[in-house]
């Protein structure tokens, strides 16, 4: 694992316009084991607090959350291969998942000999709160505490959990692979966010951020793509090879917190796969109400409110 000063990669030459980030104290890229980087922003000072994404997005769509740490925090931010200001993606990914978490091993590596070690808290969306998870069974960890916001952990077969996930992610998959790809402006992909009911709870200024974190500009085809191609995001929804996913992290002995969303719609069937986890597991659960899997992005500072309580009862 290698080390590199963050730099002006051709692909960032031409970023999408978006409303202003904080002052970077310190970033840096990550070099992987195949030569991707992995690129880490860090902001404020205090106790040290790690974020990042979910598949197919970016940390930076998710400013309106971790800033929230950065007056009283270190507040460290990644993103993974081949998402947001990570390098862009070359070839296949045969084992996606296993690569995953090996990636997730060097970026902690990489924090801790840049910045030095530090009792760490950890607050994550998604797929990047799964991966948080996994590494924790298998490797030594900066963790205090855990703060997943609805880790896709997938149930065991024999549980009535099983087939409301796996249709879930069998339809993300299939619609990910349709997904449009490529956009003259930054506004374009915005646009449909902005008519997607997904989204209906995010701000126009959460909006823009997603949609500028989630596209980077191509030189050779002068436009917009998106950061993290089709194949890959449905290669990480297709969880191929996770099917004791659950099991394995039950057995972690950490302390976390999950976190899930409940519409305004009515009654989700996550929050019961979400439920059940925390139950096998021996986690503290909590729920945000009229919120979707993209609270932190809807509900930004009440979010940020359940990790500092976490913190706080950790101390």
């Amino acid at each position: 694992m290698v080390i590199q000063e963050a730099r002006n990669f051709p692909f960032m030459a031409h970023a999408p316009t978006t409303p202003a980030l904080p002052a970077e104290k310190h970033a840096f890229d990550v070099v992987l084991e195949d030569g991707a980087t992995a690129s880490v922003r860090v902001y404020g000072e205090g106790p040290r607090v790690i974020c990042s994404h979910g598949n197919g997005l970016a940390a930076d769509a998710f400013r309106s959350f971790w800033r929230l740490f950065i007056d009283d925090y270190e507040t460290v931010v990644f993103d993974f291969r081949h998402h947001g200001r990570s390098s862009p993606y070359r070839k296949p990914i045969l084992q996606i998942w296993p690569q995953l978490i090996r990636d997730y091993d060097a970026i902690m590596k990489g924090i801790t000999r840049e910045l030095g070690a530090a009792p760490s808290l950890g607050a994550f969306h998604s797929m990047s709160a799964l991966t948080t998870l996994l590494h924790a069974a298998e490797y030594e960890t900066p963790w205090i505490g855990i703060v997943g916001f609805e880790p896709p952990a997938m149930p065991p077969s024999h549980y009535p959990e099983f087939p409301i996930f796996h249709a879930d992610n069998t339809r993300l998959t299939e619609r990910t692979l349709k997904r449009r790809f490529e956009f003259q402006r930054v506004a374009e992909l915005y646009e449909s966010y902005r008519r997607s009911s997904t989204f209906a709870g995010v701000d126009d200024s959460g909006l823009q951020a997603l949609a500028a974190a989630t596209l980077r500009w191509n030189a050779d085809k002068q436009l917009y793509e998106l950061a993290c191609p089709r194949e890959l995001e449905a290669g990480i929804f297709a969880m191929r090879g996770m099917e004791d996913a659950w099991e394995r992290i039950c057995r972690i002995k950490l302390p976390v917190q999950l976190v899930a969303g409940q519409p305004k719609a009515g009654p989700c069937p996550f929050i019961a796969i979400e439920s059940a986890f925390a139950r096998d597991g021996g986690f503290s659960f909590a729920i945000v109400q009229d919120a979707t899997h993209f609270m932190q992005m809807e509900k930004p500072e009440e979010c940020a409110a359940i990790v500092r309580a976490f913190h706080a009862a950790l101390r």
